[in-house]
């Protein structure tokens, strides 16, 4: 079991003291730093997300490029990156550069999006996501692996190209999949390397983790090289860490959210690996697939 940091407040990721904070969550042990995206937010605020429309929720990739820069060895990752709202090849490009400037420690969450407003705004269509997903899936691996790079799809196509630097990881960032769907499930098992939830308790996570199994060994893939990240809404206590390790999970996403960067500096002690007894990550920390 590892612990990562899921930062999204002006105290914790959009703000100058962001690298300060970044580097307090390295010292202490943690294993990741992850980023969520909204590009806007619904004004008056509505169920879902559950944000006001004030929250500074700054763009993953560029936050995460300067937190790249002011730290060392802790993992930085989209939670998550809403794929169907980028053009496939400039995201392809944003995250090799990143991985590249990182040393290889870029991973990629990756959603679909929920949130028709923003759709709308960036003139996009909220329909066939799941078709434009995977493609944008597809057309971002022939950007990093391919020689000569060629994909040919319904929404994105392109031959005679490529497109350089190509990223340090060998097949690009790993790819860690949201969502609860059937069709979720089946793309995290196919193309993923682990998979993103939020809020499930154990017992829920139980239950996902095993559809992703069945669906890893129907593709021939082995579970133990598949990874499992979750962000509890319940305050951490040894015992619930450990109900989340029976389940499955590999690495717990807290949430420190404070008014303050010293607030979220006393959650992140809080929270931290030694406070629960778990082993601090450090140079060195490897993930499943790197196995």
């Amino acid at each position: 079991m590892r612990l990562g940091y899921f930062g999204g407040n002006v105290g914790g990721m959009a703000s100058p003291q962001a690298v300060d904070v970044a580097r307090f969550a390295e010292s202490l042990g943690y294993a990741s730093i992850w980023a969520g995206e909204h590009v806007v937010l619904p004004k008056p605020r509505r169920e879902k997300p559950p944000l006001d429309p004030d929250w500074p929720m700054a763009d993953p990739m560029i936050q995460l490029a300067y937190l790249a820069a002011g730290t060392q060895h802790i993992r930085l990752s989209t939670g998550v990156v809403v794929a169907t709202q980028h053009q496939p090849v400039r995201l392809a490009k944003q995250a090799a550069t990143l991985d590249v400037l990182s040393g290889g420690r870029f991973m990629m969450g990756l959603g679909l999006g929920y949130l028709d407003l923003e759709f709308e705004v960036l003139g996009l269509p909220a329909t066939q996501k799941r078709a434009r997903f995977r493609e944008c899936v597809g057309a971002m691996r022939a950007l990093w692996t391919e020689d000569s790079p060629v994909f040919d799809g319904e929404f994105v196509s392109f031959s005679g190209v490529d497109a350089h630097p190509k990223p340090s990881t060998p097949g690009g960032p790993p790819l860690i999949m949201g969502g609860y769907a059937d069709a979720g499930l089946d793309d995290a098992a196919k193309y993923g390397s682990g998979w993103y939830g939020f809020g499930l308790t154990p017992d829920d996570t139980r239950e996902v983790v095993d559809r992703i199994t069945t669906r890893l060994e129907a593709e021939d893939r082995d579970p133990r090289m598949f990874e499992i990240f979750m962000t509890p809404r319940a305050r951490l206590d040894g015992a619930l860490i450990k109900e989340y390790e029976q389940a499955g999970v590999t690495e717990l996403v807290v949430s420190a959210e404070a008014l303050d960067i010293d607030g979220i500096k006393r959650r992140l002690e809080l929270n931290s690996p030694e406070a629960h007894g778990v082993e601090p990550a450090g140079v060195g920390t490897r993930y499943a697939w790197e196995v």
